[in-house]
């Protein structure tokens, strides 16, 4: 349910409105090997689960529909070709540095990179987006108020002990600790206790089965640290002074501050399916966007999944990388956050989205690699139920042209023109000083006037962790995402008093409703429906206001190949399918 932020886009796009219909599915060559899928015997119930690999979306891709401009070849990579031999070390590019790899705050794209590879999940997100096993063969409601889950055998830490049903327990009750400050602890709203079963069972007692859980345990929420390094390490865990202590395909070697974290490879690793051909990855932090285009050209930086870069133009056409697009989750936002200043009437909230130029948006920032989003969840998180969401999407209004007229109009009548809304954003991060310009541009042009509040890059995380850096703004823009291929894993954070994002305060009686109706609800077309009708209030009220969606790009050195294309690096063991090209 808690979603991350972020900051440095990158990001990609067609043009067209309307619900992209083209396939998803990757040629045969770079499909995710059947080797790697979870063996059916040991999925979860479909009742529980994410949604199947069948039902992945081939909403995912830039659009082909009503009011496209074509589809953008390679949009729906999953995995780049698989490696033919071993490479002895990379070094991926993220926007900053690595703050943090504790899963309990990790909350933007380059904590998420490097956390995935190292502290696993009980669930896997796999390259195509679907849930399968992880450390957990299976989650399973055996009725609505007991949640099972069963931890495979023989998996180790990286220090030879075993984990155990122990380790597990402590790992999510730091979750849902109120005292640790995590980011996720809403999602554990309807569990009542967490408790060790059996030697390789963990039983959670539900107050009213909650569907949404059973997604969230593929990405942060459900990762497991081992209690006993935990509690030695206390305050130091997790940080450059002292490591975690984890059982992902990747060790952390060495965190120096302003170099980066090196993992070398677990060989003693449980899933042997993976290629597992990169004996280290060094993840470093590389904010200049002029540092990292010559990094990668030159072989200095081996690759990236970049937010947004204003020259991948030039490594498209480069010989010394590959380009590539694949599905996201992502959506690039406005959120509103404060209700009380120039932007408490929902009709100046629906007169700014109607006069912003995303076309415009989309060529200049994201290079094409991207189109505009009639709502907060794109494409790309619709894991089931894809023709009910389509079709929903499709009835949205039509955002790809600015309707000046009509937002002016809207102005007037609400008795905001002249008023100046306050924009968070940080001069220097590229795609957030492009898109507040273009908010500046665009308000103005319907009567009213704008107040750039910039930030440090460093310190524009503080808008999402921080009241008090949210007082001097009406709302910041964001690249955000839920941690799993569902649109409720973002809806659920917007609305008051439980959702991790509803920073205005929205707590609509209806909206509540709903969030709770969602959550217990087991079958599958219903609760799309259900949701569907909760993005219908999150985009009328616009609690947040939508402006492309990126499809996920990564740009990797022609040395290396074989890793996944889409939105799995948050979230999976991404770095374990590179190899020598």
């Amino acid at each position: 349910m808690a979603i991350g932020l972020v900051i440095a886009l990158t990001a990609a796009a067609c043009s067209g409105a309307d619900a992209p219909s083209t396939a998803t599915e990757a040629p045969a060559a770079t499909e995710a090997p059947a080797a790697t899928e979870a063996p059916g015997a040991t999925d979860a119930p479909d009742a529980t689960e994410a949604p199947d690999a069948t039902d992945a979306p081939d909403a995912t891709d830039a659009p082909s529909g009503d009011g496209a401009a074509g589809a953008k070849e390679g949009a729906d990579t999953i995995l780049t070709p698989a490696p033919t031999g071993e490479a002895e070390s990379a070094v991926w590019a993220v926007y900053r540095e690595t703050a943090t790899i504790d899963p309990i705050y990790v909350f933007d794209y380059p904590d998420n990179a490097a956390m995935a590879i190292a502290c696993e999940s009980l669930l896997r997100q796999n390259p195509d987006l679907t849930i399968g096993p992880g450390l957990a063969e299976s989650v399973e409601y055996t009725d609505p108020n007991t949640l099972v889950i069963t931890l495979r055998d023989g998996v180790t830490f990286w220090d030879g002990t075993p984990l155990t049903p122990a380790d597990v327990v402590f790992s999510l009750e730091r979750q849902r600790d109120p005292n640790l400050g995590g980011f996720y602890g809403a999602v554990f709203a309807n569990v009542e206790t967490i408790e060790a079963t059996g030697d390789l069972e963990v039983t959670m007692t539900m107050t009213a089965q909650d569907m949404a859980l059973v997604g969230e345990l593929s990405g942060p929420v459900g990762a497991v640290v081992q209690q006993a390094y935990t509690e030695e390490q206390g305050a130091d865990f997790a940080t450059a002074a002292g490591g975690v202590m984890c059982t992902g395909p990747y060790q952390l070697d060495d965190w120096t501050v302003g170099e980066g974290l090196t993992f070398v490879r677990n060989d003693g690793y449980w899933d042997t399916s993976l290629p597992m051909q990169l004996k280290s990855i060094t993840i470093k932090g590389v904010p200049d966007e002029a540092v990292l285009t010559s990094g990668l050209l030159t072989g200095e930086i081996d690759g990236s999944y970049p937010i947004t870069l204003s020259t991948l133009d030039q490594l498209r056409g480069s010989d010394a990388v590959n380009v590539y697009e694949g599905p996201g989750y992502g959506i690039a936002a406005f959120i509103i956050s404060n209700f009380d200043g120039a932007l408490a009437d929902k009709r100046v909230r629906q007169a700014l989205s109607m006069a912003i130029d995303r076309q415009g948006l989309i060529s200049a920032l994201y290079k094409d690699a991207a189109y505009p989003a009639r709502a907060v969840a794109v494409p790309g998180t619709w894991g089931y139920e894809k023709d009910q969401f389509t079709a929903a999407w499709n009835e949205l209004p039509d955002v790809s042209t600015p309707n000046l007229e009509e937002a002016k109009r809207l102005v007037e009548e609400a008795g905001a023109a002249g008023q100046t809304v306050r924009l968070g954003m940080s001069s220097e991060l590229t795609v957030i000083s492009g898109q507040a310009t273009e908010f500046q541009r665009a308000l103005e042009s319907i009567g009213m006037k704008a107040e750039l509040v910039s930030v440090s890059a460093a310190n524009y995380i503080n808008f999402f962790i921080d009241p008090a850096a949210r007082e001097p703004v009406d709302g910041f823009f964001t690249v955000n995402y839920p941690n799993y291929a569902d649109p409720f894993g973002i809806y659920a954070t917007l609305i008051a008093p439980a959702g991790s994002q509803a920073y205005n305060g929205y707590d609509d009686p209806a909206a509540i409703a709903l969030v709770e109706a969602i959550r217990t609800e087991s079958d599958d077309a219903a609760r799309a429906a259900l949701v569907i009708e909760l993005q219908a209030i999150v985009t009328d009220e616009v609690l947040w206001l939508p402006i492309v969606a990126p499809t996920n790009v990564l740009v990797m050195s022609k040395d290396i190949t074989g890793a996944p294309a889409t939105f799995q690096y948050m979230f999976g063991p991404w770095a374990a399918y590179l190899g020598a090209a």
